[in-house]
Order: structure tokens, then sequence, then C-alpha cells
């Protein structure tokens, strides 16, 4: 009988861990109203224009990922995992946050390494990262197609194909990750698992020729003090995080999501680039979230951390005042961090 309940209780965490680690949505999203936030967008003549939020007005103890004025005017980019309606599981929740939060950090990192004068649309592709995926529609911004165009990241008129075969920058991500391809025995389930978040990096650095350039790490139950460190560094962070639901008492947490890195304050706070939610800087209501595929329109959503955390087998720190449940717990971490310089030989085409 003692090896049948340990047999279950070994079978039960082993489930509970990979729930935790894919990125659908496993319940109701509650989004926080938008009366909460005083909106910093203005619109002129149809035009959207946000405010660069790199620079904490309280304080010079923040730490953001820094702007490239080419194609990341305002440090780490925000896309949008609410873009298309095949990007959600069958239960209708969207579950492209693992490849929006990477694509997140795979676009900074080019911007930081392509042409400093160039603008999306002038047609120059200098840096392998990210390539032009020659999206159907106008070139948007233009006139010339490119790989910061906005469109490049995700085009409207392309569903997306598992195979990657005719995508943009985000589906192309999904299909090296294996987002919504995970599968347990008897148990279908979607998301992005830790695992193929890093097989897919690693073998999206080795098709770009940039294998020794770039590595990506897991870390589980990562300390504040290293994420910060590793900010600091700047390098590229995606968190997994849990949320906190304590009204179950055996296992008070649901499914996960991952948001991205984009500025950090050592002495206990983070800025985070959420694909889901725009806490900081929210949209209009009705706004076509492609809009964030410019990459100036951003939304680094700020949050207070909390050491005392409600599960500290599984996390060390925490973020209670995160809107899904009681909060989210951090249990994970990939982390991308440049090696040595090679210089790229720019897209194949």
């Amino acid at each position: 009988m003692m090896n049948k309940f340990f047999a279950l209780w070994i079978t039960s965490m082993f489930l509970l861990a990979n729930l935790a680690a894919l990125s659908c949505m496993g319940g109701k999203i509650f989004e926080v109203t938008e009366e909460r936030y005083e909106l910093s967008a203005t619109i002129n003549n149809n035009e959207i224009f946000y405010h660069d939020d790199t620079q904490d007005p309280n304080g010079d103890e923040w730490h953001y990922l820094p702007s490239f004025p080419n194609y990341a005017p305002c440090g780490l980019p925000d896309f949008d995992q609410r873009q298309q309606e095949d990007w959600k599981n069958r239960r209708g929740h969207y579950t492209f946050c693992g490849p929006v939060a990477l694509a997140n950090i795979l676009w900074w990192f080019d911007s930081k390494y392509a042409n400093p004068d160039g603008t999306p649309g002038d047609g120059n592709d200098t840096y392998s990262l990210v390539c032009d995926y020659h999206a159907p529609g106008t070139p948007n911004p233009g006139p010339y197609s490119d790989d910061h165009n906005f469109n490049n990241v995700n085009d409207l008129q392309t569903p997306w194909d598992k195979f990657g075969k005719n995508d943009e920058l985000i589906e192309k991500i999904a299909s090296y990750v294996n987002t919504n391809w995970y599968k347990i025995p008897i148990i279908s389930l979607a998301g992005t698992d830790h695992f193929q978040m890093k097989w897919g990096i690693e073998k999206w650095f080795k098709d770009a020729g940039l294998q020794h350039r770039f590595d990506a790490k897991i870390i589980f139950r990562p300390s504040f003090p290293l994420i910060a460190e590793r900010l600091q560094q700047n390098q590229g962070i995606i968190l997994s995080i849990a949320f906190y639901n304590p009204y179950f008492k055996l296992f008070p947490f649901s499914f996960g999501h991952y948001v991205a890195v984009a500025g950090i304050n050592p002495n206990g706070a983070i800025a985070l680039s959420d694909p889901i939610r725009d806490m900081d800087n929210p949209l209009p209501n009705g706004v076509d979230y492609t809009l964030h595929n410019d990459a100036s329109i951003v939304s680094h959503d700020r949050y207070d951390v909390n050491f005392t955390s409600p599960s500290s087998w599984l996390a060390s720190w925490w973020l209670p005042d995160y809107p899904v449940r009681e909060g989210a717990i951090i249990f994970g971490a990939v982390i991308i961090s440049e090696v040595d310089y090679v210089t790229s030989a720019g897209c194949r085409p």
C-alpha cells in the first residue's frame, strides 16, 4: 500500500510540475479595469503615440534593457499573444505566451546588432537572428519588406502553420518550441514546456548560424538577486509563473504563463513585457492587438516583489499584486545570454 501511495504521489507531483510549466491559461483571465490606470497614450489623427517608460521617474535604481533607436526604441518590445484565433487551445484560451515572450527577446537582440541607423521598412537585413519572413500583406511600415516590418512579427493574412512554412516571427518560434504539441499519456495539454523552449531556442540559434554566440539555460526556483544580476547584465529573461489559488489546499496553483523581463529594481520590484496584459500602459478598448508589433508601443508592467512565498518549495519570491487569482509565483526562468562575439553572415535567402 505504501508503495502504491508513493507512486501516486510521484505521479501527482510530475503532473503538477508539467501543468505549471505549460504556458496555457488554465482558467478565466481576470483583466484589471482600465480605470485603475492612467492611459499614457494620446490618439490623434488615428495614430497612437506611447511614451517611452524606460526611465523611471521615481529614481535611478531601476535598470531596463536599453533602447536601440533603430528597431527597439523603448527597450524590450511587448508583443501580444491575442492576435489570432488559431493561437488558442481547444478551451478557447490563448497559449502563445511562450513564443511571444521569446519573440520579444530575439527581436531585442537582433536590434542590438542590426544597422544602428536603420528603420523598419528600409529593406535592409544585416543580422540573422530575426529575418524577413516575407509576410503576404503590404510591408508595414514599408516601403520595403524587411525583418523589422511590423507585419513581419505577425501578419493576420497567414493562419498558423504548425510546421512553420509560411509563418512570421511569432508563429515560426511557436513551431520551433512545439507550442500546443506537448502531450502527456491520456492527458493532452496545450502550451510550451520549459525543455521544448530551450531546445527550440538552441535550434533557432543553430539555424541562424549563431549557436556559438548565444546560450540558453533553464533555472528552476530562481532567486530574485539572480534575476536582478542577469537583467543588469542585459541578458534576456523569460519567467514562468504559476497563479496562486489558496482555496485549493492540496495544489494551490493553476496553469502557468510566460512573461519577459523588461526592467528590474534590485530593491524589490520588476517590470514585465506581458504577452496578455497591459497594466502600466493599457491600449484603448477595441484597439487591434497587432499594434504591439510596433516595438515603440510597449507596456512594461511594474510589480512589487514579496519574498515571503506562499510555497517556498516551489518559489522563493512572488508577485502578490499580479492580477490573476491571488498573485503569481515565480517558479522558473529561461535565460538567454551572449557567449562571445561572432560576426553574423546575414540572413539566408
